[in-house]
């Protein structure tokens, strides 16, 4: 008992420690536009407006696989973090992943979802006027599919998440009736419903654009939605599910080899957060007896995309797109 109250007297004290800086998650400097430019952009690139299933349409920018056959290649998709722009994925601006196309994986991404959670929200933010109501599980569900189908990719399909979108590939994953084949969760909130989160989650989305997701996504914090929308909580559901859980440490590396303010504010605390949430995640799934999760908790990382792109190039390296 003893221990158990230790632990979250530890998590709750880490969840307050950051929630300063989870007002600034998901932001990075600009090092790519992806394989080609963009006055000549490369062979089997296109971008599209797909039907938002209830949003307006959502820019979707794909790289089929040039080195084998994209309808038999493994298809990625990749979801953005909180500060999610309306132009280009932060995967495509701050980082080099569209180049999985050179080898053999055609690459999905799509364009915006700033504090959405990439979840279907109960209602439109009361906060900043939002016109519409957040559909992203619906798109995800329906259109995304859809629209991967007519550009002739194969249906093996991995739904990877950063930050924001770690829980939400997860549970998106669950939700696609088996179309994602497997889920990726780079430092995210995989205990998301765990006490003081909710209450994190809003003050972040309200900073990031002034959205109200504390309270018109899934309702306030004691809300049961908040739990169906947990890793960690839906964690007997996984069972079938192939996940790669990863967090760093908080340790800088080689990403912030001379590390400023931000680094400090921002990246060191937000990642204790979603290590402390991966290991949460981590004691679940092994107590259910789940097999097919890989964790990688490597001995140095911060909140910072360079450690997030090595995640997914080391998922190329080992196969895992294709298992």
């Amino acid at each position: 008992m003893r221990n158990g109250l230790a632990k979250k007297a530890v998590a709750a004290a880490v969840t307050v420690a950051a929630i300063p800086a989870l007002t600034i998650a998901g932001t990075g400097a600009a090092n790519a536009w992806g394989p080609g430019s963009a006055k000549n952009p490369p062979k089997g690139f296109k971008q599209a407006f797909v039907n938002g299933a209830g949003m307006p349409n959502v820019k979707v920018r794909t790289w089929a696989s040039t080195t084998t056959n994209p309808k038999t290649a493994p298809t990625v998709v990749f979801l953005d973090g909180l500060r999610a722009t309306w132009d280009v994925s932060g995967w495509e601006r701050d980082a080099n992943v569209a180049f999985l196309s050179q080898k053999g994986i055609n690459v999905v991404m799509p364009v915006g979802g700033t504090s959405s959670w990439f979840t279907d929200w109960q209602a439109p933010s009361s906060t900043n006027r939002q016109p519409y109501r957040y559909t992203w599980a619906s798109f995800l569900k329906t259109s995304l599919p859809q629209y991967i189908k007519s550009l002739g990719f194969s249906d093996n399909v991995s739904l990877v998440g950063l930050s924001m979108s770690g829980s939400a590939a997860i549970i998106n994953t669950l939700d696609s009736n088996g179309y994602y084949k497997r889920a990726a969760s780079l430092s995210g909130l995989n205990n998301i419903s765990a006490p003081g989160i909710p209450i994190a989650v809003g003050i972040a989305s309200l900073d990031s654009g002034g959205y109200n997701a504390g309270l018109d996504m899934w309702g306030g914090p004691f809300d049961s939605r908040w739990a169906k929308n947990d890793p960690t909580v839906q964690v007997n559901r996984l069972k079938n599910v192939p996940l790669w859980i990863s967090a760093g440490n908080g340790v800088f590396g080689k990403y912030t080899p001379n590390p400023g303010p931000a680094d400090v504010i921002q990246g060191v605390p937000l990642e204790w957060l979603a290590l402390s949430q991966s290991r949460a995640f981590q004691g679940a799934a092994q107590r259910a007896g789940l097999n097919k999760v890989h964790y990688d908790f490597p001995p140095a990382g911060t909140h910072t995309w360079g450690y997030w792109q090595d995640q997914v190039w080391q998922m190329q390296r080992t196969g895992w797109f294709s298992k």
